[in-house]
């Protein structure tokens, strides 16, 4: 349902997200876990463009939420004039290193397509063309190499292209703007047959998060018929018979009229949900939905996010509550440094981990 490829994400020169790769099937609930700037929430707002991505791709079904990103795209890649420029530089014993070429590039760049430059990825420690490189890896040696393995799985008609300029060109972010009119007329096609408004594609994800993110200055009625009816999804008498039911169904009716101020913080993320649901969503993104509760209303929220996996919700949550996600979750995702260090069924990951991150973690939390 929701496919995530190869996404780094940076904050000036923090790298948070360092070529996280995954799948999220319908009906699955899927619990990550792990220390305090591991990247858990960065990937999960990635999931839906709240923050987007430096590098890689998210899609929704078949439809491609971001930009592409021709740095997994291999067959984009060579159509650029850098890809042939290294490959004849290659075959003709030339030494031309990844800095020549950026150089010689960057000289030819009549401002064409952005999106080369905007979304311009590394992965892969393959061999250079040639001996002596001039230039910098955007990232370390075993993250590259499992980005580029990732990689792979989306790149099966390689006949032809030359692996190893390719991974050059990961390797040390080689694509300029102008990198010809084959590529540009490819990448405009990719674009037209793959992208999706991305505002229409989270009308099917919802968001719950940590600190409720409720509007103070309007009634829990007006904050749950306030995204139905604005995008006009909905009439206001059908958001409100759908809010009304399921705040029934929370036993919170008759805070209809309250404003949040008034109300405990476990009524709050239970309304939260609610708001979520009034969308109908096909899949709902929890931010560490209790993080930010006195421990006395944890139960009544996670009782809710229980119910609602009973019924076969689409779920990924961020959680520091292990006993929920060993619980609820169909499957547990460890994360550490930007990556998934490792991941499997609830029973496996909590009774035999491998990684020895992992295994450090546990042993300090249950």
């Amino acid at each position: 349902m929701i496919s995530v490829r190869n996404i780094y994400k940076t904050f000036g020169d923090l790298q948070v997200l360092k070529g996280v790769s995954c799948e999220i099937e319908k009906g699955e609930k899927v619990a990550i876990i792990g220390p305090s700037g591991s990247g858990k929430s960065t990937l999960l707002r990635c999931m839906n463009l709240l923050e987007e991505p430096t590098y890689g791709e998210v899609w929704l079904d078949d439809k491609l939420l971001t930009p592409i990103d021709p740095y997994i795209h291999y067959d984009l890649m060579a159509k650029t004039k850098t890809y042939h420029s290294l490959v004849s530089a290659s075959s003709n014993g030339g030494s031309s290193s990844p800095s020549d070429v950026s150089n010689r590039t960057k000289a030819s760049n009549d401002g064409g397509d952005k999106a080369a430059s905007d979304k311009s990825g590394a992965s892969g420690t393959g061999q250079s063309v040639n001996a002596a490189l001039n230039g910098k890896k955007l990232y370390e040696a075993e993250v590259l190499e499992k980005s580029w393995q990732e990689a792979l799985k989306w790149n099966t008609e390689v006949s032809g292209i030359n692996l190893d300029v390719i991974r050059q060109i990961k390797d040390y972010d080689l694509l300029k703007k102008n990198e010809g009119s084959e590529y540009k007329a490819a990448l405009k096609e990719m674009e037209r047959v793959n992208r999706v408004d991305v505002n229409l594609a989270r009308q099917r994800v919802g968001m719950v998060f940590q600190h409720f993110n409720l509007f103070n200055n309007l009634s829990v009625m007006n904050n749950l018929i306030l995204a139905p009816t604005t995008l006009k999804l909905q009439s206001e008498a059908e958001a409100t018979e759908k809010a009304s039911e399921l705040l029934n169904r929370i036993g919170l009716y008759d805070k209809k009229d309250e404003y949040p101020g008034r109300l405990s913080g476990g009524q709050k993320q239970r309304i939260a949900i609610v708001r979520s649901l009034v969308m109908n969503p096909e899949v709902i993104l929890f931010d560490e939905p209790t993080s930010a509760l006195d421990p006395e209303m944890v139960g009544e929220v996670l009782e809710l996010i229980r119910e609602l996996a009973e019924e076969g919700m689409t779920m990924v949550i961020v959680t520091h509550e292990m006993g929920f996600a060993r619980e609820v979750a169909t499957r547990v995702m460890f994360m550490d440094g930007g990556i998934i260090q490792e991941e499997n069924t609830p029973k496996e990951f909590f009774a035999n981990p491998q990684n020895a991150r992992l295994q450090e973690f546990l042993s300090k939390i249950l």
